[in-house]
């Protein structure tokens, strides 16, 4: 990062408070990150912040991992250009939270791969998998990936 850059977490502005949300967390939060290596750190803190008090801590640990993942390999992989950023959306629909990031890579496969156990990688979209009652990609102007999970709200 250059000297005047401002890191993804200085420039993201601070997710909505749990209590301005209702009970039931029915505003979605979307955000939008510059492709840096702390956007991942960014995702997770904003996604968290929206759902504090709403759900239990396990929901809540499941989706910022899932969260770190995707915006993660949105970073590493996505192959856009330097000034190009990651959007990423949270919302609950039913008993669905929904989690989508998308940036504008178009190129490339998006699967589980093998993990690399010399050199590392390819545990992410395994998490994903693992974690997400479903899970899949859209093409179009970019890539979006997205990751349901059981919602359970709290309270």
């Amino acid at each position: 990062m250059r000297p005047d850059q401002k890191s993804a977490a200085e420039r993201t502005p601070e997710a909505p408070r749990a209590g301005a949300l209702g009970a039931a967390l029915g505003a979605p939060v979307e955000l939008t990150l510059p492709t840096a290596t702390d956007a991942p750190a960014a995702a997770r803190k904003a996604v968290a912040a929206w759902m504090a008090g709403h759900t239990g801590d396990a929901l809540l640990a499941d989706t910022q991992l899932v969260v770190t993942e995707l915006v993660a390999n949105s970073v590493r992989h996505a192959d856009a250009p330097a000034d190009a950023v990651i959007t990423v959306r949270a919302e609950v629909r039913g008993d669905i939270l929904r989690l989508e990031v998308a940036d504008r890579g178009d190129g490339g496969s998006i699967a589980p791969r093998a993990p690399d156990l010399h050199d590392g990688g390819g545990f992410g979209l395994r998490v994903v998998e693992v974690l997400s009652r479903r899970w899949g990609v859209s093409r179009g102007a970019g890539t979006c990936v997205w990751a349901e999970l059981d919602f359970a709200a709290t309270g």
